[in-house]
């Protein structure tokens, strides 16, 4: 049977492993990135949303008080 590798240098297999274990590190990657943007762009859509509708709210309850002080 041939050895795996001769003379200290990796052969076929060893590299195919390498970069399997390459693709694998860089695919989990991806996907942690992925799902990070994904929750910082909903976080940042509904934070937006929130200021909004107290902006509104704000807006409301300043009419209120002049329409109170104008009586």
């Amino acid at each position: 049977m041939i050895p795996a590798f001769v003379g200290g240098l990796p052969g076929g297999m060893e590299f195919a492993v390498i970069f399997l274990n390459i693709v694998v590190l860089v695919s989990v990657g991806y996907v942690v990135l992925a799902v990070v943007r994904a929750l910082s762009r909903s976080s940042t859509s509904n934070l937006e949303d929130r200021v909004a509708n107290l902006e509104g709210q704000v807006d409301a309850l300043r009419e209120e008080l002049r329409d109170r002080d104008e009586e």
